[in-house]
């Protein structure tokens, strides 16, 4: 495009020189009229009045073949003309101005992301009643769209948006992240703290692995508590997030709070869900870090605490029968009627949270107690019942334990100094071993279920990776144990 540009810059000062020096041999005396109205005569003219056009005519030929003559023909002219609107052309499309025809258009700043998982389980040494095949997947697929409505210059007190779709499996498309998020607090000074209002479908703040957004999650599945407590689904309702004591360090471009906190004021029954009651969840979290620069050793070091409390509907059904003998003098049961009964209780959670999250060694520990209502069905035969239908409390424990090793290229001296192409990323390496420990039940401590887990992370790509998960499962249920393994390889990419 440099010589174009160039080409265009020579052809348009040949243009204008020409039109210049066909201007400058115009007659500079035009003829002014006598008092009498007769032309006045030309000062060259011979006295004699002899006919010169002839000579004139020779003269003009004489002149024309003259290099030095500036003047351009009309089939030069023309072709001047049509290369200047090719330069022209190519000149529009390099400062893109038809980009309306090849650019998606925003009103505000849009930022499109997304995550896409590809899956192979196979489970083995399963009890046979619990047989499940092995199988790819594509369990999971979503696009966020994130921007800013106003941009607050003078103090940082912006107004910005989520918007998040997702697939999970063959299931239709629904909604993650919808909300938006005021800064109330300025955020252009980074030493100063930070406060926002979040409204709308989110994730709620609880613990580090219930919190942890699919990009970040450490394994394939997550820790059991986050699932049977309805902890890592997102819900609906207003959050404020902030911190205090911030400590800076400029030399990395690294900020880091003493102290985050969030209180949310939620529905409590799940994403793309209206409430099943009138009342509302509340939950809160406080989160201390380690206020240290970059560099230091401590720096991924934090400990938390996390407290939920709502209320949360359960049904119960009772079944009635009625019992008659048959032709062939046996007995035969059939069901008459089932009626529902509703109840609701009160779901209390709260845990703490010690996680280092540095290399190339890291851990982290989290401890969870839960209460949840529940319901017992019942059952009646000929109009007496034998069972019950009731509603009780349950009382749910969970721990959780993960240690991890990082090692690879970004953690050598001579390949982080060198080079380096943009798309360039340091490969890096992460075993793990996990222990995941839920029980259902406090009151029956002989039903649990144990997970331990052996996995390995490989980050070939700044939002690529590839997991591989073991995972042997002691499960105690009543009287009955089992045993099974499963094995999990799963690639996560991102844009």
């Amino acid at each position: 495009m440099k010589n174009s540009w160039k080409q265009f810059v020579v052809i348009a000062g040949m243009v204008l020189a020409a039109t210049a020096g066909h201007a400058d041999d115009q007659p500079q005396d035009v003829p002014q009229a006598t008092e009498t109205g007769a032309p006045a005569p030309d000062a060259a003219a011979p006295a004699n009045g002899a006919d010169t056009s002839g000579l004139q005519q020779r003269n003009d030929e004489e002149d024309r073949l003259d290099d030095k003559d500036p003047r351009a023909s009309k089939t030069e002219l023309e072709a001047v003309h049509a290369e200047v609107e090719v330069l022209r052309d190519q000149w529009q499309r390099s400062l893109n101005l038809a980009y309306p025809t090849t650019v998606v258009q925003s009103n505000r700043p849009l930022v499109i992301t997304g995550i896409g998982q590809f899956r192979y389980d196979n489970p083995f040494n399963q009890p046979s009643k619990a047989a499940v095949p092995s199988s790819f997947s594509t369990p999971f697929f979503s696009l966020s769209f994130a921007g800013n409505l106003r941009k607050d210059y003078l103090e940082g007190k912006d107004v910005t948006y989520a918007l998040g779709i997702q697939t999970l499996g063959t299931a239709s498309i629904s909604i993650t992240d919808a909300y938006l998020s005021y800064q109330i607090l300025g955020s252009l000074d980074s030493t100063k703290p930070h406060l926002a209002i979040i409204a709308g479908q989110q994730k709620k703040n609880f613990g580090t692995e219930a919190a942890a957004t699919e990009a970040f999650m450490p394994t394939i599945k997550l820790a059991q508590f986050a699932s049977n407590l309805n902890l890592q689904p997102r819900d609906i309702g207003l959050v404020l997030a902030g911190d205090l004591q911030p400590h800076v360090d400029f030399s990395h471009n690294y900020r880091i709070p003493l102290v985050q906190y969030w209180a949310g004021l939620i529905n409590g029954n799940g994403p793309n869900t209206v409430d099943n009651n009138n009342n509302k969840d509340v939950f809160g979290r406080i989160q201390f870090n380690a206020p240290v620069n970059y560099d230091h050793p401590l720096r991924g070091l934090y400990l938390g605490f996390s407290g939920y409390d709502g209320k949360n509907t359960v049904t119960a059904t009772s079944t009635s029968s009625a019992s008659f003998t048959n032709t062939a003098n046996t007995t035969s049961t059939v069901t008459t009627g089932t009626s529902s009964f509703t109840n609701t209780g009160t779901i209390m959670r709260y845990g703490a949270d010690l996680a280092y999250v540095n290399t190339p060694f890291g851990f982290t520990l989290e401890y969870v107690r839960a209460k949840d209502p529940t319901a017992t069905n019942g059952t009646s035969l000929n109009g007496a019942t034998t069972k019950p239908h009731s509603f009780c409390e349950a009382n749910e424990e969970a721990y959780t334990a993960t240690l991890f090793y990082n090692f690879g290229e970004q953690w050598i001296n001579s390949a982080v100094q060198q080079d380096k192409y943009d798309d360039y990323y340091p490969l890096t390496y992460q075993p793990f071993v996990r222990f995941d420990h839920w029980t259902p039940n406090t009151n029956q401590k002989a039903n649990y279920s144990n997970i331990s887990t052996i996995g390995f992370n490989w980050f070939f790509a700044q939002t690529t990776k590839l997991q591989l998960n073991y995972n042997y499962k002691d499960q105690r249920a009543e009287a009955t144990r089992s045993f099974s393994n499963e094995f999990l390889a799963q690639f996560q990419f991102g844009f």
